[in-house]
């Protein structure tokens, strides 16, 4: 691997606030072996760990591999801030919270207004405390 990938992965994880750990998740390995991928010590990635890590890190294979200078996918480049946004908090989640968030997610607005507003409070609190 090249030390240029290497810097790319890593800065690219940096930049979007995510742990070895979570891009590990992502991408179906440990973090030690993300670990090793920044710091160049795998020679050779295969092409579905490079297509999900690009994934992962909201980039495109290209970009990795150092075949193109355009750091984003046409989809990514197409959202707007907001969905960039909920797409890199998304990405800093566990899977399990992922799950959660999702199902959640997809009956809230069944909910009575007074549920959702308590919901919403009880978000607001939790991030307040992670500050």
């Amino acid at each position: 691997m090249t030390n240029e990938l290497s810097r790319k992965i890593k800065e690219l994880r940096l930049k979007r606030g995510m742990t070895l750990e979570q891009v590990g998740d992502i991408v179906g390995v440990g973090k030690s072996t993300v670990r090793k991928w920044e710091t160049g010590m795998i020679a050779n990635m295969k092409r579905d760990k490079i297509a999900s890590l690009a994934k992962a890190l909201g980039t495109t294979p290209a970009y990795l591999m150092g075949w193109s200078d355009k750091t984003n996918s046409p989809e990514y480049n197409n959202l707007s801030e907001g969905e960039k946004m909920w797409l890199e908090l998304y990405h800093r989640l566990s899977s399990d919270t992922r799950e959660i968030l999702i199902a959640s997610l997809g009956s809230f607005d069944e909910l009575p207004d007074d549920q959702q507003q308590l919901a919403l409070e009880l978000i607001r609190v939790a991030l307040r405390n992670k500050k």
